[in-house]
């Protein structure tokens, strides 16, 4: 892995690459890595970094995607709606569960359809869309950091793909990466278009706004239009801020690819699209808290901590160079990072990764003050400080290990000890990177630690992915679902995860009037549903240890086999979606 980066960072320092001709040259002060390997230029070469970075990404994301079961409850519904639009082949109105899903546009679902043609119906063929828009959002934050920060142009997406919430949310078979991908095209454009007037730019823009509007709605176009105010009217106020957009043209272009799919759509829902894509999903989401969350005051300005961690340890980094390099395209970046916070802080709806689009603007500028060789003792001290504290955290999870999985075999231990390893990796990457942009004459230690910590990552996230799915209540009744008929009638009543739709591909209805059900029949019943934190007993509570209470027991995630025709039981298991442990009893007559 280090020869890699070596040959990768030497072939981006020696090539003529075509982004030449439009950048500025790496500053005169910058100091090569002294052992580089060098090797000659090909017409080829340029576009190695590229796929240095893509599958820097896609390897990373892709890790544990196999395994790891779909999470409720976003994740079965976008998956089970492209399935069914698959199967009924109307790729105008998504489906779920036999019924309209009109929560979001088709883009994502268009995608995932694709994905299914070509690997089949799988956990990995749903998320690969998702992986893919972050492999190539990595790649254009290459790109933009060649312009601004050319010496560490490579950092800017590595640190980006080390993130917690691109971890997290870049492999998951949702809308939001698919959405992040052209906000952030968009965003370039406009930065571009800031500079020169330029039909490719322009097209680029408004077909990116197009795009992003099909992948999750009016919030892709209310992002660029909030960065445009906040950097025209607040942080650069000049008239060189207004770039040429031709906005007439621009909206009857992107108005056009959208009413490709939104004539028919709204056509054939009678208008439904409208009303519930945006007057509930939408409106009402802003004006009342989805599935009744808590409204936390400036949960924005709080969860990004968490989110860009370990990069928001350069949090006071990333201040201290708006500070001293301020510029007309720091100004766009900063609107950019504050324009999703800004939105979302009045709206009732709370979720961390509602502001993800913002994110890469934090990258961009948090990449230019890693190369600047003297830093304040305010930003070194919030680093150290934030690394030092979740590194404890990590170490406290880990120290957990020999209590939760010698003394009570908890079912969770292993997954503790997941979660314990990839915050502690996280925590040595951001030393790694405190050490490189601390010795800026010498940089193959960091390199070292970093290539270390991908691979270590990606095992451990492998062996997360595995537990969690030995665990999943809805994947250990899976095997139940193999024999079931099409014409079963399938209740649940309390378990009502959309998870269930997708693992057994059939109807289901939820909390339905109690009634003698027919076979060929399915059922659920819940019997107790507690909280994670609940279940993990204090070591120092010794009152509540159940000792090798797990022991033998299905909780240790051993999946139901495929019985006869009909049968009966009960089984524990991990819901994932809502953080809390479930027993169930089932009961099938086919």
């Amino acid at each position: 892995m280090l020869v890699s980066l070596n040959i990768t960072l030497s072939l981006m320092d020696s090539i003529n690459s075509p982004f030449k001709k439009k950048f500025p040259q790496k500053p005169q002060n910058f100091d090569k890595t002294k052992n580089l390997l060098r090797l000659t230029n090909t017409k080829f070469s340029p576009f190695f970094p590229l796929l240095f970075v893509f599958l820097f990404s896609f390897v990373l994301l892709s890790a544990g995607s196999f395994s790891l079961p779909l999470i409720d409850r976003d994740e079965p519904r976008f998956a089970q709606a492209a399935r069914e639009m698959m199967e009924r082949k109307n790729f105008v109105v998504p489906f779920f569960n036999g019924e309209f899903r009109l929560d979001k546009p088709p883009l994502i679902y268009w995608l995932m359809v694709l994905s299914y043609k070509l690997l089949g119906i799988n956990e990995f063929s749903a998320r690969l869309p998702s992986i893919l828009s972050c492999s190539i959002l990595a790649v254009i934050l290459y790109c933009i950091a060649y312009r601004y920060s050319p010496s560490v142009r490579l950092i800017v997406p590595i640190s980006f793909c080390f993130s917690l919430q691109t971890l997290l949310h870049g492999r998951l078979a949702t809308a939001d990466m698919a959405m992040t991908l052209f906000v952030t095209t968009a965003q370039w454009a406009f930065l571009n278009l800031l500079n020169q007037k330029s039909w490719f730019w322009f097209s680029i823009f408004w077909i990116s706004l197009a795009l992003g509007f099909l992948a999750k709605g009016p919030i892709s176009w209310l992002i660029p239009l909030f960065t445009f105010i906040l950097f025209r009217f607040v942080f650069w106020r000049k008239q060189k801020a207004i770039p040429s957009l031709h906005l007439i043209p621009g909206l009857l272009l992107c108005l056009s690819i959208i009413s490709l799919w939104a004539l028919p759509a709204l056509i054939e829902t009678k208008g439904l699209f409208w009303k519930i894509g945006i007057g509930e999903h939408v409106i009402r989401r802003g004006m009342e808290a989805f599935d009744n969350r808590p409204f936390i005051p400036f949960y924005y300005f709080i969860s990004p901590f968490l989110s860009l961690f370990p990069s928001s340890a350069f949090f006071g980094l990333f201040i201290e160079t708006l500070r001293k390099k301020w510029s007309m395209e720091n100004a766009f970046f900063l609107s950019w990072f504050l324009a999703p916070i800004i939105i979302f802080s009045f709206y009732a709806t709370e979720l961390p990764h509602y502001i993800m689009p913002g994110f890469p603007a934090y990258f961009l500028v948090t990449g230019q003050g890693i190369n600047e060789a003297k830093k304040t003792k305010f930003s070194l001290l919030f680093a150290l400080l934030l690394l030092v504290v979740f590194f404890l955290f990590s170490l406290f999870l880990v120290s957990l290990y020999p209590f939760y999985g010698i003394i009570l075999n908890h079912p969770l231990k292993n997954v503790l000890l997941s979660i314990g390893l990839v915050i502690l990796l996280l925590c040595l990457f951001g030393g790694a990177m405190m050490l490189y942009g601390h010795n800026l004459s010498s940089r193959t230690a960091p390199f070292l630690m970093m290539a270390t910590n991908y691979i270590a990552l990606i095992y451990v996230l492998n062996f997360l992915a595995k537990d969690l799915r030995c665990l999943s209540l809805t994947v250990k009744i899976a095997p139940l679902f193999k024999n079931m008929p099409l014409a079963s009638q399938n209740c649940a009543w309390g378990y009502t995860e959309p998870s269930l739709v997708f693992y057994s591909n059939r109807l289901w209805t939820w909390d339905p009037p109690l009634a003698p059900v027919l076979p060929p029949y399915f059922s659920l019943r819940l019997e107790t549903e507690t909280s994670l934190f609940k279940t993990l007993p204090w070591p120092l509570d010794e009152k509540n240890h159940p000792r090798s209470t797990y022991k033998n027991d299905s909780a240790l995630g051993t999946p139901l086999p495929v019985q006869a025709s009909q049968g009966e039981g009960r089984i524990e298991g991990l819901n994932l979606g809502r953080m809390s442990w479930v027993k169930i009893d089932f009961s099938y007559h086919y």
